[in-house]
Order: structure tokens, then C-alpha cells, then sequence
């Protein structure tokens, strides 16, 4: 239905077509899809060809675009694969605001597989550009497949996104028309879900966005996070959306700092308004939440890694008084134990509030607080504000002003040379032009001289979005088109300079106007290298209150200046959220509230909570009354229930710090929200009064006043209370009983926590022992990693490799000499019989039923370690001790075996420990003489078992060895063919790719391969049988990954583990499913978990049978008669196995399920475990089988 209106424009500008009879072109389209053509007081909808139809919905944009606005494309160009070229111009329209740009220029670059970057701007003019530290083209094109595709739509200019698999369309700009005058840019897209996550910095009470018709504006400000929609201190035009249960997600960044507003509607949609600048977008393509902020922090620059004293629990406020104040705090902190890290001092500390200076009657003995601080493991950060005053110093001149005087730092008026003078904390100020290279050279020098005279730790930076206390100017602002720009954004107080600078101000990078909310970005840049400067090696943190994208590569950032009310303590976990998804993972919010009293609850929940925040520091105002935790009474509730949650984060802080190594290197997120690990369960999708640390921490806060019972949603995963046991609930809401001094802390099953025993500081806890916390999935797998350096010092992370679970690289050597102390699995669910820790050379037993080391034997960091446990009632590690047909309890039980009945299956009890065996080792081998465990009966009664037995290693080369087991005292049948084997054996150890042990009790070899110290073969299990006609024998190995075996048909290539048996012996047979067929193959080869591969053969021509189990890889050959022997190849694969292979810092735990069983013990180790079992069987059986 086309609606038309003819009309005559009545006051066009020059700048503008003057359109007379336009017929606008009013489609009928949804409510929720109506683009606002006139976001602006006045409604002159009709005077801009624009469509009016009044509805009863109020937040309905009631004058919206019709067809005739926007650009046509008059050329098009593609220079090569990955650029695309088009000339733009205007259709004949009204205008909106004036001064419409004619002629535009797109171009768009597929910079990555997964980034796609397209820009607008003026054709013939040079507009400005955000001039950012870190975004730049790739240096090559994308050599990949793209996963996204651009059409381009020709009148009115249009772009589409496509994702390409499956294809989905992401970003359709032909919903609204493109605008784009001087002063006033407009650009609207549909969007495939509702699903928006981002857009900054506001106080958003949800995580996810309220799609019905939000507007949002984007400019730094000084205010306060009330709650309101207005503009906060940082500008992040940044959005990520979640298209489906896939998981699949992209993110849309537009790279613009001028003033804009950013609407969300229902279609769902998002328009952007801004007020210069260029259009200069980039569209990331990821599979997964948190794969489109890896893409983002790629762009815009990772996250720096803290100080691991940082993320200590901190203290501060605003007017102490005094140092004797601040000693009083910090002594009585101390003396009730609670873990603190850092103290504070505001502005209070400074001589009439000037930077650079310190109040030598109240702060008299400053210089020596630091030392003071040091002396018990603690330290000490400064305020630094931008604004300097313009007044001299009590006792002289003002030294800092005037060295800035005359190195011409200063933001000036618009004539370039005269400074700006506004007013702040110290009364009339000038500001410093950070854009300005004499301006950060001038701070570097500032910050240097300062530190020499007071030492501190780090810096924070404040009021620097940049707050100005008078409207503009001392002298107020010009009425030109920079401070009364044609339209406003709907930012705080409708005045674009309110509380900040006049809009025509100078800096180097151009027109306040356009660097305005770059100013917080610009002070970053400048402190962080006068950071450098002074803490040369160490290194040090910066924290930021205005902030931009990119200001996470080199500083975190507080949620400003909130309140001591419930309201506050809930809208921090949104915007925690939300800074992670910018690049800023060092968030936190002022713990207990910044204004106000806050009351003992309030503040005894906030500290729960606040335990837990990545930056956890308590600060509050002038004037209220105390509110560090020992202010409540040492004895009080708040004490207690502080130092146990603190005392939990100093326990979790090798994890925490670990998270942040990951979020530097990989760009994952710290505080995570819970829909981007469980993305496919649609109920978490709006989760934001719960979040994760990483994948496996679950914080589940009180909020509210009164309460100690919550509503919590627990995801799809076995969770277990941090304090408690398992909780059987999943993907459902559950009611949490939370009392006064407590909060809900759960672990994910799955996880391999690395853990400190805690101290009052990060310097003592650092001293003490370590401490896995390990909690079992579905699978009864876990996995996690550690990242463990000095925690201080820079370029730790260009030297260095990263300590894992797997393997330590020894590049760090820790000087605390720090163990491991603790290990502690959760998921086990009976006693263990015993546990034992393997270091790869020697084995110990444990005489606790928890995993838990002496003093006199502790694993060091350096070095791998396996720990076997071996669980009462487990059916994991059972071993088949009847697999021929007519199996009871009676028949099992004779042969000395256990019967369970479990999915039937039954093993063996161990009849063939070896109760004495002799060892000879020589260059070129070892010989092992075995003896069978007479206390055992025989497995078969129509198979003699054969008492002695020898063993024989041979290492033929330095990537085989052969073993052979065989009856010294009476030859048996050998296979005739001949094996092209080395003439002499490999005697020189250092050539051998492996080594050799033999393991007692039971009897077995172990192959371990040298450089990656992973064992890959490894027989030291029950139910090694050497009878007439049944010889047995199993392995555990790397990796489930197993290869080969035949000639039998097999589903798939690689092995099917979940208890599968196959014959091997020639039998004219056509391919059958676990049918013989023509050959007789029993080799085959494993994958590790490493780069490599190697290969077994058995050499034995006899009649077999194949099992395999789930995760044991149980393989189980019957033959005839014979001896066996095997041939390793050790292969080098120099391309990593991506597809099967476990990164080498996972620890994974894995227990396989087999009931006439022998207990071989569970083992969690630095390798998958899964064993192969090979049996050689009677004739009977042989003949049942066939």
C-alpha cells in the first residue's frame, strides 16, 4: 500500500536540493520496522517527503522514512577479491538537518575470514577519522574461506551480510535509508535476533537489550549511574548479537567518536545518529559468543595482563583527612586477617587538590607510605586527575604548570594558542592535550619527577572524559555550528558541552567537537608510557575511568560513581559483563556503594559479591561513614563472611590469573556471561543476576534486602556446591537457600582448578603451596590449565611459555620453589582403595584417601605428574575375565575373579600379579625374568598355564624397540616371515626417541616417549595370562584415537570404543559387519596428544579376537597358541592433529566403564586413558566364535 503526500519544501538550505511535488513512497511495513525520520523536538514530518501515520503505541515512531531518501550507487568496482569500490550520490530529497553530502565514496575490505570492514565518507573531502594506537589492515589478505559474503544493493543504496554456512542474513541496511550530511549521519540495519549484547556506557539494568524502540546516546560524560539512559564516562558503539541456539554470533563496531544515539526496535533493528566523523564499520563472523570478542579484541588491541597483586582485594575512599587516618584503616584491616592488598589515597592526599603535589602537614610523612605498604606485602596507588590548576603552590611557584606553560601542552580556544581555562576539583584549570606529543612527553617527565618524591605502586585516572565544572569555558562557548550543532544526540542535558569543554576547543587530533570521548583514551595512552617510564621491568597497571575501545591493551576500568542502594549492586553485574565483552576484563564496581551510608547488609552482600569481581575494591565518598570491612566490628557477620569469600578468591587466584593470561593471549572473557557457555539453552540468554569466572565458576549473589532464598538458574553441566556436594539440578531454575553470610558458589564438572593456599596478601599467598581443585563431568573428564609467572614482570609473556597442567616448560623457574600440596576430586563416588602419584620415574602411595601430599613430597612446579586412585565399586576399569558364552557367578568367582553385574560384563581379579621377577638391564635392552602368582587359580582348565616366563626388549633403532614373551623353557610356534630389522641395536640412549621402565605389581612395560614425556604404551595392568592356548595382554594409551586391526569390517576408520568385539583369522568371508574376513592384521596405530603417532604389530599368526571399550580402548585377540612380540614405530607428524588432539595444557581425567572385574585404579594424568587388551584365546572359544 503506498500512502502519497505532495508538498512544496518551504525553507531548504543551500546545501540541499530544493524538491518541490515529491511524492513520498510510504511502503506498509510493520510497526516494529518504521525507521524515525525525525528523532528531534519540532514534527515537521511532512516538510521532508517523510511518511506520518499516527498509531496507539507511543514508543512508535509516528513520521517515518519513506523510499525516497538515500543514495544511489552510480559506479561500482571490485580492485581484487577482497575490496570493493562504489560511488554514491544523493537522491533528490529534502534534507534533514542541511549541508548533505552529495557525493560519497564505499569501501569495503574483507580484511579476515571472519572480519569484514566497510567505510563511508565525503568523496571530494577529507572528514575526521578516529586515529586509533592499535586498528590497522592486516598486512595480507584473508587465505581462507570467508564466512560471511556483502551484496551490495544498488537504489537506494543498500548492504546486505551474509553468513555464508549456513547462510543467514546478519546486517540489512535496506531496512532504512543511508544519510549523510556534515553534521548528521544516519544508518539503520535489521538484525537476526533480538539477541543484543553491548553499546556503552550506560547503566543497563538487563544484560540483554529491551528491543522495543530504546534509544541510547554515546558520549563520554561525568555522571552518575543512576540508573537513567543517559551517556556515562565511556563510548562503545559496539554491539554483539546471538543469532540462535548454534551459538553462532557476530559483532558490529562503528569506529566513530563523535556524539551519536543509538536506537534499538523491535524488528529487531538498530539505527545509528551521529553528528560527524566517517561511517567506518567492521562486521565480525564468529561461531560462537566468545569467538566474536577474540575477533574484537584482535581489532581493537588484548587485554593487558595484571599484576598478580592487583587482583587482591583493595581498599579506598575519598577524604581520609589525614595519613594517621589511613594508617588507622589500614591497621585495623590488618589486624582482623582480612586478605588486602591495596590501599588509596584520593585527592584528599594533594596540596589544594593539585596533581603532582602532596599536602605536607596531612600527608606529611606520604613519601615514606609506600615503604610502609611494602613492609607487609601490600601497596599503594595514587589518584591522578587531568585538570591542573592554574594557582601557584602554597610555598612557591606551581612547577608542574609551569613546565606545561612552556612546552605548550594545553587544549586551547579555537585560535590554537590561548589555553582553554575551565574549573575542576582545584578551582580554575587548564587541560592537558594528550593528543599532543610535547603534551605526553611533558606527563611522562610530571609522573616521573612525582614518583621519585612519592613512591607508589600504580595509577588511576580520573575525570577524564573530560570533566569540566563550568559549562564550556571560563568564558563560556561560541554560538557557532561545533557547540550548537543542527542536532543533538539525546545526551545529558540536551547541551553538547555541558560539563566538559566548548565543542571549537583545539587539540592536536583536531576539534574537541570530534575528539571529545578520545579524550580518557589519549590519557591512557600517555600514562601507560609514562607507566613504562617509571616502573621500567615491572609492570605496574593503569586504571581508567573514561575509556574507549582499545583502553583495555593497556588499562581496566570502574564502573564510576555508583551508590550504596540494591538497585546499584545489581546494575554492576551488567556492565562487569558488558566491559568484558569490550576488551576490558579488569571491571569492577565500588564495593559497598560510593555515595552514601551503606547499610550492613547491603554492604555485607556487596562484599560477598564484590569477592568475586575481577577489580574487587571497596571506596566510597566524602563525608559518609566508614565502610571498610573491620569499620563493622571485627567480630561482626560482614568480617566473618568478608574474609571467607576473600579467602576463597585468594585461594581461586592462580584460576583468576590464569583467566586473565587467556584473555591477553586468546581474547577470552573474564567475568563470563553464562549464555556464552551454554548458548544453546535458550533460558540463559537473558541471565544477568549470575555469572561465571571463565567457563567453570558459578557466582550466584543476594541482591536484595532481606532475602536468603534465590532464584537461580542452573545450566546444563554437573555443578558441584564450592562448599558442599553436588547439586543434582541442571537447566532449570532452582531455589538456592542463601543465608545471611553466604552466597552460591558453584563449580563446573569438567574443571581442573589450579589453587593457593590463601594468605592476608598476594605476596605471602604467592609463597605457599599449590592446589588442584578437580571436578568430574558426565564423562567422569576434567580439564583446566595454569599460567604461572613472577607476576610482575613485563615481557614475561614474549619470554616465557605457559605452565599447563600437561607440562611445565621450563623457561620459568619459580623462586618460592612453589609445590603442589593439595589435590582435591570432586565426583568420586566411593572411597578410594588407594591413590598413587607417578612423577614419570618413580611411584608413591598415598596413605590419605584424598589426594594429598606430606611434607616430605610435593609435586613441583617443572615438572609432569600422574595420579592413579583406585575406586572400590568402579566398573570403569574392568577387564573381561569370561568373554566366552555361559558366564555366571560360580564360573567367574573360580577363576578368582570378581562378579558384578554391570551391562555383563565381568573381570579379572588378577590372577597374574607377579609375586617375584628378576631384572637385567644392558645398553641394548632389558631381560625380565616372570613367575606366576601361584595364589590365583588358572583361568582355563583346558589351557596349562605356563609358570615361567621370559621377557625380552630389544631397542632396534632410536624410533623401535621389539619385546618378546615367551616359555624359556620349551619352544613354541614363531610366524617365518622374515622383518626387515636394524643389524645392531640402538646402545647410545640419547639417540632413542623412548625409554623403558618395567612396573611391579602388576607386572607391565611402560614406552614413554622422551620430549613429550607421554606414555604410549603402558601394560602395567591386570590380566596379563600366558596359558597353552590363551595369551593376554592390555595397554593404556595417549589418546582414543586408534587406527587399524583386520581384516574385519569396520563402520568407520577410526575405532569405535564403546564395547565392540571383532575376530581376526582368514576365513574365505565376505565383508561382514565384525565378520573375519580374507587377512590377518594385527597392527595397528595411535594418535598422541602430542604431534605424534606410532604404530604396533603384533607378530602371531593364531586365531584372535578384537574388543575395544569405551575409553579404556579395551582390544581383546584370542588365538591359539604362540608367543607374541611387538615392533614400535615412532612417527614424527609435523602438522598438529587438531581434530583429535586435547591442547597440551589440558589435564583430562577419564575413568571407562567395564562387573566380574578387576579394579585396575582410575588415573587422573596429564594423557586421556585408554587401554587395549590383547587376549589370545582356546580353541573352544575359537570355534564358537567362528
Amino acid at each position: 500500500i503506498i500512502s502519497q503526500w505532495s508538498f512544496v519544501s518551504l525553507s531548504p538550505t543551500s546545501d540541499s536540493v530544493s524538491v518541490q511535488n515529491v511524492v513520498p513512497e510510504c511502503p506498509s511495513i510493520p510497526y516494529g520496522e518504521r525507521v524515525d525520520c525525525f528523532p528531534h523536538p519540532d514534527q515537521k514530518c511532512l516538510e521532508r517527503a517523510c511518511c506520518w501515520s499516527p498509531v496507539d503505541e507511543a514508543n512508535v515512531p509516528w513520521c517515518f522514512f519513506s523510499k525516497n531518501h538515500g543514495y544511489s550507487v552510480v559506479s561500482e568496482s571490485q580492485p581484487d577479491s577482497t575490496h570493493i569500490e562504489a560511488r554514491l550520490t544523493r537522491m533528490d530529497a529534502p534534507s534533514l538537518f542541511g549541508a548533505d553530502i552529495k557525493e560519497l565514496i564505499f569501501y569495503a575490505e574483507m580484511q579476515t575470514e571472519n572480519r569484514l570492514r566497510f567505510k563511508i565518507t565525503d568523496a571530494n573531502q577529507a572528514r575526521f577519522e578516529v586515529p586509533h594506537e592499535h586498528v590497522q589492515a592486516p598486512s595480507s589478505p584473508p587465505t581462507g574461506p570467508l564466512k560471511y559474503r556483502l551484496e551490495l544493493i544498488q537504489k537506494p543504496f543498500g548492504l546486505k551480510v551474509w553468513r555464508t554456512s549456513p547462510e543467514k542474513l546478519l546486517f540489512d541496511t535496506t531496512i532504512g535509508p543511508l544519510v549523510f550530511a556534515d553534521q548528521y549521519l544516519q544508518l539503520s540495519a535489521k538484525l537476526p535476533s533480538h539477541n543484543i549484547y553491548g553499546l556503552g556506557e550506560h547503566v543497563h539494568q538487563t544484560f540483554r537489550h529491551d528491543t522495543n524502540w530504546r534509544t541510547w546516546p554515546i558520549f563520554t560524560r561525568d555522571s552518575f549511574p543512576n540508573g537513567g539512559t543517559h551517556n556515562l564516562y565511556g563510548h562503545y558503539p559496539y554491539f554483539t548479537c546471538l543469532e540462535n541456539e548454534s551459538g553462532q554470533s557476530f559483532g558490529v563496531f562503528l569506529m566513530n567518536s563523535n556524539a551519536m544515539e543509538v536506537t534499538i526496535q523491535p524488528a529487531p533493528a538498530i539505527t545509528y545518529r551521529t553528528i560527524g566523523g566517517v561511517l567506518d564499520f567492521y562486521i565480525l563472523v564468529g561461531d560462537t559468543p566468545e569467538a566474536v570478542v577474540d575477533e574484537f579484541t584482535q581489532l581493537i588491541g588484548r587485554p593487558f595482563i595484571p599484576p598478580y597483586w592487583s587482583l587482591g582485594f583493595q581498599l579506598s575512599r575519598w577524604d581520609y583527612g589525614s595519613l594517621d587516618e589511613v594508617k588507622k584503616v589500614v591497621e585495623r584491616n590488618r589486624q582482623i586477617g582480612i586478605p588486602y592488598d591495596v590501599q588509596y589515597t584520593d585527592i584528599d592526599y594533594m596540596e589544594d587538590k593539585k596533581i603532582f603535589t602532596y599536602d605536607m602537614e596531612k600527608f606529611k610523612e606520604l613519601p615514606q607510605f609506600a615503604d610502609y605498604m611494602h613492609g607487609n606485602g601490600q601497596k599503594y596507588i595514587v589518584i591522578l586527575d587531568p585538570a591542573v590548576s592554574t594557582g601557584k603552590r602554597l610555598n612557591g611557584p606551581y612547577e608542574a604548570l609551569d613546565r606545561g606553560h612552556a612546552a605548550k601542552v594545553w587544549v586551547t580556544e579555537p585560535d590554537g594558542n590561548t589555553p582553554l581555562i575551565g574549573e575542576v576539583w582545584p578551582g580554575e584549570t587548564v587541560f592537558p592535550d594528550y593528543t599532543n606529543q610535547a603534551c605526553v612527553d611533558w606527563w611522562v617527565d610530571e609522573i616521573s619527577r612525582f614518583h621519585k618524591e612519592v613512591k607508589h605502586d600504580a595509577l588511576w585516572i580520573d575525570m577524564n572524559e573530560v570533566a569540566n565544572f563550568v559549562q564550556g569555558s571560563s568564558k563560556g562557548c561560541a554560538e557557532n555550528k561545533l557547540n550548537y550543532p543542527p542536532f543533538t544526540p539525546r545526551i545529558l542535558d540536551n547541551l553538547i558541552y555541558s560539563k566538559t569543554l566548548c565543542m571549537d576547543a583545539k587539540h592536536k587530533w583536531g576539534n574537541h567537537y570530534d575528539v571529545h570521548s578520545l579524550y580518557g583514551y589519549s590519557m591512557v595512552l600517555a600514562t601507560e608510557k609514562a607507566s613504562r617510564e617509571v616502573f621500567k621491568t615491572n609492570r605496574s597497571m593503569v586504571f581508567t575511568r573514561s575509556s574507549f575501545p582499545g583502553v583495555g591493551k593497556y588499562a581496566g576500568h570502574w564502573l564510576g560513581d555508583n551508590a550504596a542502594n540494591w538497585n546499584d549492586i545489581k546494575w554492576a553485574i551488567p556492565g562487569m559483563l558488558e566491559f568484558n565483552l569490550f576488551g576490558v576484563p579488569y571491571i569492577g564496581a565500588d564495593i559497598c556503594g560510593f555515595f552514601d551510608d551503606s547499610p550492613e547488609e547491603l554492604c555485607r552482600r556487596w562484599m560477598q559479591v564484590g569477592a568475586f569481581y575481577p577489580f574487587s575494591r571497596n571506596h566510597n565518598a566524602q563525608g559518609y561513614k566508614d565502610q571498610d570491612p573491620a569499620a563493622y566490628g571485627a567480630d561482626s557477620l560482614l568480617v566473618k563472611t568478608s574474609k571467607h569469600y576473600l579467602n576463597i578468591r585468594y585461594t581461586l587466584l592462580p584460576y583468576l590469573y590464569t583467566l586473565f593470561y587467556k584473555a591477553h593471549v586468546n581474547g577470552e572473557t573474564v567475568l563470563r556471561p553464562m549464555m556464552h557457555e551454554f548458548y544453546s539453552d535458550s533460558k540463559t540468554w537473558g541471565v544477568h543476576n549470575q555469572f561465571l569466572w571463565g567457563a567453570h565458576l558459578l557466582i550466584t549473589p543476594v541482591l536484595d534486602p532481606g532475602v536468603e532464598n534465590v532464584e537461580a538458574y542452573i545450566p546444563d553441566a554437573i555443578w558441584y556446591d564450592f562448599e558442599k556436594e553436588r547439586i543434582t539440578d541442571r537447566k532449570e531454575k532452582v531455589n538456592l537457600n542463601l543465608p545471611a553470610d553466604k552466597l552460591g558458589l558453584h563449580l563446573r564438572g569438567g574443571a581442573i582448578l589450579p589453587a593457593q593456599r590463601p594468605d592476608v596478601t598476594t605476596t605471602y599467598s604467592r609463597c605457599h603451596p599449590m592446589r588442584l581443585i578437580i571436578a568430574l563431568d558426565d564423562s567422569n573428564a576434567a580439564s583446566g590449565e595454569l599460567f604461572w609467572d613472577d607476576g610482575e614482570s613485563r615481557g614475561i609473556l614474549e619470554e616465557l611459555d605457559v605452565l599447563t597442567m600437561h607440562v611445565t616448560h621450563n623457561g620459568y623457574t619459580d623462586p618460592n620453589n612453589l609445590k603442589f600440596e593439595n589435590i582435591t576430586v570432586m565426583g568420586v563416588t566411593g572411597a578410594p582403595v588407594s591413590v598413587l602419584v607417578s612423577d614419570g620415574t618413580t611411584t608413591n602411595a598415598l596413605t590419605e584417601s584424598q589426594v594429598n601430599y606430606d611434607s616430605t613430597r610435593k609435586l613441583e612446579l617443572g615438572k609432569n605428574y600422574t595420579v592413579n586412585w583406585q575406586d572400590k565399586y568402579r566398573n570403569s576399569r574392568h577387564f573381561d575375565c569370561h568373554p566366552e558364552a555361559g558366564s555366571d557367578q560360580a564360573k567367574c568367582e573360580a577363576r578368582g575373579c570378581i562378579w558384578e553385574v554391570r551391562e555383563r560384563r565381568y573381570s579379572i581379579s588378577d590372577p597374574c600379579i607377579r609375586k617375584d621377577y628378576n631384572v637385567v638391564e644392558t645398553a641394548s635392552g632389558i631381560t625380565v625374568d616372570l613367575e606366576r602368582n601361584t595364589a590365583f587359580p588358572s583361568q582355563r582348565s583346558q589351557s596349562r598355564d605356563i609358570s615361567k616366563l621370559r621377557v625380552e626388549i630389544t631397542y632396534l633403532s632410536g624410533k623401535s624397540l621389539r619385546w618378546k614373551i615367551f616359555d624359556p623353557s620349551n619352544a613354541r610356534y614363531e610366524v617365518p616371515v622374515p622383518l626387515d630389522l636394524p643389524a645392531m641395536p640402538e646402545t647410545e640412549e640419547n639417540n632413542r626417541l623412548y625409554r623403558v621402565q618395567i612396573n611391579n605389581k602388576p607386572f607391565g612395560i611402560q614406552v614413554i616417549r622422551k620430549d613429550t614425556q607421554e606414555i604410549i604404551w603402558d601394560s602395567a595392568v591386570p590380566g596379563l595370562t600366558f596359558s597353552d592356548q590363551l595369551l593376554e595382554i592390555s595397554t593404556l594409551l595417549p589418546s582414543n584415537y586408534v587406527y587399524g586391526f583386520g581384516e574385519t569390517e569396520h563402520p568407520i576408520y577410526k575405532h569405535d570404543l564403546n564395547y565392540h568385539k571383532y575376530g581376526l583369522f582368514t576365513k574365505d568371508q565376505p565383508p561382514g559387519y565384525k565378520l573375519n574376513s580374507y587377512g590377518v592384521h594385527p597392527f595397528y596405530m595411535g594418535l598422541e596428544k602430542s604431534k605424534y603417532a606410532h604404530g604396533v604389530l603384533l607378530l602371531n599368526s593364531n586365531a584372535m579376537g578384537e574388543q575395544t571399550t569405551h575409553s579404556l580402548t579395551q582390544l581383546v585377540l584370542r588365538w591359539l597358541a604362540g608367543f607374541n612380540w611387538s615392533s614400535w614405530q615412532l612417527v614424527h607428524e609435523q602438522k598438529q592433529r587438531r581434530h583429535f588432539q586435547n591442547d597440551h595444557h589440558h589435564m583430562v581425567l577419564f575413568w571407562a566403564r567395564t562387573p566380574c572385574a578387576s579394579m585396575q585404579p582410575s588415573v587422573d594424568e596429564s594423557r586421556e586413558i585408554l587401554q587395549i587388551s590383547l587376549r589370545f584365546n582356546n580353541l573352544m572359544y575359537i570355534k564358537k566364535l567362528v
